[in-house]
C-alpha cells in the first residue's frame, strides 16, 4: 500500500492520525492494498478516539482486470463503509488533484466534517486530458489526434470548472487556503471538532 501513506503526528500537542496520497508510487493512484491500509487505520484512530487529517493529491484508483482479480472494487467499498463509521473528526485538504471516486474516498462530497483547498487543487471525474475525449469525442476519437482546435477549447473550459473556485462557489470546499496557512487551518478546525471527541467507545472497537 505504497501509494498511500498513514502515520500519527501532532497538531498543537494533540494526536492526529494523517492519510496522505503518495504521488512518488503510482502518480498517487491508490490500489487494493493502499484502501487496506486505509481501512486499518481508520478503524486504528476511530478506536483510540484519535481525529483523522486526509491530504489529498489523488488521480483516482487502479482498477482494471488486475484489480477486479485482487478485489480492489470490494476493498474500495470497505473504505466507504469504514469512513461512513467513523465516529471521529474527519478534516481534508485537497493539494493538489482529486479525481473520480477517490475524490468521496478521501473526504471529498461531505465525507468529511470540513474540506478545505490549496489555490493548486482541481476536482474532476477524471484527469481533464482524457475527460476531453470522454465529454465531447466519439468512440475511437482521439480529439488531440482529430481535431486538435476542438481539443484546446474543450480543455480550457474543463480546466476552468475543475477550479477550486468552482468549488467554493457551490460549497463543495468550505475554505481555500495558501499552503502556508494550513497548520493553522487544521489547528483551529480541530479545536472546533475537539467537542466531539467525548472519550466513549468507537463503533470499530
Amino acid at each position: 500500500g505504497k501509494a498511500l501513506i498513514t502515520c500519527l503526528a501532532r497538531l498543537d500537542g494533540h494526536p492526529v492520525g494523517v492519510i496522505a496520497n503518495n504521488p512518488m508510487v503510482y502518480g498517487g493512484a491508490m490500489d487494493g492494498p493502499a484502501a487496506r491500509k486505509q481501512v486499518r487505520f481508520v478503524e486504528l484512530c476511530d478506536m483510540f478516539h484519535i481525529p483523522l487529517v486526509f491530504l489529498v493529491d489523488v488521480p483516482g484508483f487502479l482498477i482494471g482486470v488486475e484489480g477486479e482479480r485482487k478485489a480492489a472494487p470490494g476493498k474500495i467499498i470497505n473504505w466507504m463503509n469504514a469512513l461512513a463509521l467513523c465516529t471521529v473528526p474527519k478534516i481534508s485538504i485537497i493539494l493538489r488533484k482529486s479525481y473520480g471516486q477517490a475524490y468521496i474516498n478521501m473526504g471529498g462530497n461531505k465525507n468529511a466534517d470540513d474540506v478545505c483547498a490549496w489555490v493548486s487543487a482541481e476536482v474532476s471525474f477524471m484527469d481533464p486530458a482524457f475527460a476531453v475525449n470522454v465529454v465531447h469525442g466519439k468512440e475511437g476519437q482521439r480529439l488531440e489526434v482529430d481535431d486538435p482546435a476542438l481539443f484546446e477549447a474543450a480543455y480550457a473550459k474543463i480546466q476552468q470548472e475543475n477550479s477550486v473556485w468552482d468549488l467554493a462557489a457551490c460549497y463543495a470546499v468550505q475554505q481555500v487556503i495558501k499552503p502556508e496557512e494550513t497548520r493553522d487551518w487544521l489547528v483551529r478546525m480541530l479545536q472546533v471538532h475537539q467537542r466531539r471527541l467525548t472519550g466513549g467507545v468507537g463503533r470499530h472497537l
